[in-house]
């Protein structure tokens, strides 16, 4: 057995902590705050030494997901640390198929205690995608609450070619103006326009210090296109889940 048996309560208290917004960001829910003053000029404005580096990916509307190693074993996991096998909801279990699938490629990334953390594109919410590539983007290994930096993150992920979000800028501190006009129309297939990005900040050490995010798709968080796209998924030619997809 690869993947271990289903736990109905909590795996870890939580998979991956929610990212706080920039300012001009738009937020959609109670759970949204902004992120601080002085972390918000370091991403934008100025680092706090010019050895310190500003990570900017693509910010992509999926489901986050996470791959937690122990021993031999994956825990297939939802944000909030629950299994995914223990939700009723279809699209969500059908990412412990996805992890079932391409263990051996977790397990050649993951060291015990490890986990992955990414986007699982399957489901539709506001925005609509033509996934150019498998439906789980990786943007982070963490074990207990320390994330790995951002370029040995990317050397581990490699190893089994995973997709990670696409790299929007690396070095100094940049607005986000500037960032949303190199992102461009991204590089996961949004439909439309890309949801936005997502800053990293990690210090001359290479230790992850802060993130900060910025949606600027006015869609997002649409109840009338969440509504409509209840019952669809993203295309991926791949994938087994026997349902309705969209090219």
């Amino acid at each position: 057995m690869i993947l271990a048996q289903i736990q109905q309560e909590k795996v870890i208290p939580k998979a991956f902590a929610t990212i706080q917004h920039l300012p001009g960001s738009k937020m959609i829910d109670s759970e949204d705050k902004l992120l601080g003053d002085q972390q918000t000029k370091w991403l934008t404005e100025r680092r706090r030494v010019n050895a310190d580096m500003v990570i900017v990916t693509e910010k992509v509307d999926g489901m986050n997901a996470a791959v937690l190693r122990r021993g031999d074993l994956l825990h297939p996991l939802i944000k909030k640390g629950y299994d995914c096998r223990a939700n009723p909801l279809p699209w969500i279990n059908a990412f412990a198929d996805f992890v079932e699938e391409n263990a051996h490629r977790f397990l050649q990334v993951l060291e015990d205690g490890e986990r992955i953390c990414g986007e699982w594109m399957v489901k539709m919410h506001t925005l609509s995608y033509r996934l150019p590539h498998e439906p789980f983007i990786a943007f982070d290994i963490i074990k207990n609450a320390e994330r790995l930096p951002y370029f040995t993150f990317r050397e581990r992920v490699a190893i089994s070619n995973f997709v990670t979000a696409g790299l929007v800028h690396i070095g100094e501190s940049i607005s986000t103006e500037m960032a949303l006009q190199l992102l461009d129309n991204g590089y996961h297939g949004a439909i439309g326009a890309p949801e936005g990005v997502v800053y990293r900040y990690e210090d001359a050490q290479r230790k992850y210090i802060c993130s900060g995010k910025y949606v600027s798709n006015p869609l997002l968080g649409n109840d009338e296109l969440f509504r409509a796209n209840k019952n669809l998924f993203n295309r991926w030619k791949k994938y087994k889940m026997k349902t309705l997809y969209l090219s």
